[in-house]
């Protein structure tokens, strides 16, 4: 029997690209990164009621979080669809913490 090796698998690596508060251009999004076969995870926020009283802020927003040997095919997604691009606002940090 053999034995599977996965000391050479990086995992952890996620990076949150970018965060959206705008429900149809998260789901156009979710479509291209899976017809594009970019793996992704969401975190969700609750978005504080003063920054939506005053800034008009939707009430919820979700980060895309990707893992980082994908971040250029992304980027190339939002470059392709500029339309989608003004909508997202860019985070570009490591994840701060283990979500499994």
């Amino acid at each position: 029997m053999r034995e599977l090796s996965f000391s050479n698998v990086k995992i952890h690596n996620e990076i949150e690209l970018f965060a959206v508060s705008d429900q149809k251009v998260k789901r156009k999004l979710e479509h291209l990164f899976l017809e594009n076969r970019i793996s992704y995870f969401e975190k969700w926020e609750e978005i504080s009621f003063l920054r939506r009283f005053f800034w008009g802020a939707e009430k919820l927003r979700c980060t895309f979080c990707i893992n980082e040997m994908q971040v250029d095919k992304a980027m190339q997604i939002l470059e392709d669809h500029p339309e989608l691009r003004e909508k997202v606002e860019m985070v570009r940090k490591r994840v701060d913490r283990t979500y499994f």
